[in-house]
């Protein structure tokens, strides 16, 4: 998140940076402002667009509990998952997703609108 929220790109951030972190992350941020941001976050090698190891490595973030190993899905299940992301948001069948194309898909799914944020009590 820090690399993709700094202006600099860098190993800190500065106040400015981190307004614009919590407004995309709040509730009332547009649908396309949180879909633009995930999809740098998911780009995670900057090539502009999200290709097997993009899901996949996203997949397994969300998956796996940190430092449990247990939870780690095997090779297989991963793929198959990766497979069905890939058939459902890949509308071009070019074998990974545009940016585009992950807007089209973040902004149409209010469950995406939904857990692109952060509730500060």
């Amino acid at each position: 998140l820090l690399q993709v929220f700094t202006h600099s790109g860098g190993d800190f951030m500065e106040f400015e940076d981190y307004l614009n972190m919590m407004s995309v992350l709040s509730p009332s941020a547009s649908a396309l402002a949180k879909a633009r941001w995930a999809f740098k976050v998911y780009d995670t090698q900057n090539k502009h667009i999200l290709d097997r190891d993009d899901i996949a490595k996203v997949i397994q973030d969300i998956t796996t509990s940190e430092g449990d190993t247990d939870d780690k899905l095997n090779n297989e299940e991963l793929r198959v998952i990766v497979d069905n992301v890939l058939k459902e948001v890949d509308l071009s069948g070019d074998g990974y997703i545009t940016y585009e194309e992950f807007v089209q898909m973040a902004s149409a799914s209010q469950e995406f609108v939904d857990s692109f944020k952060i509730i500060l009590n």
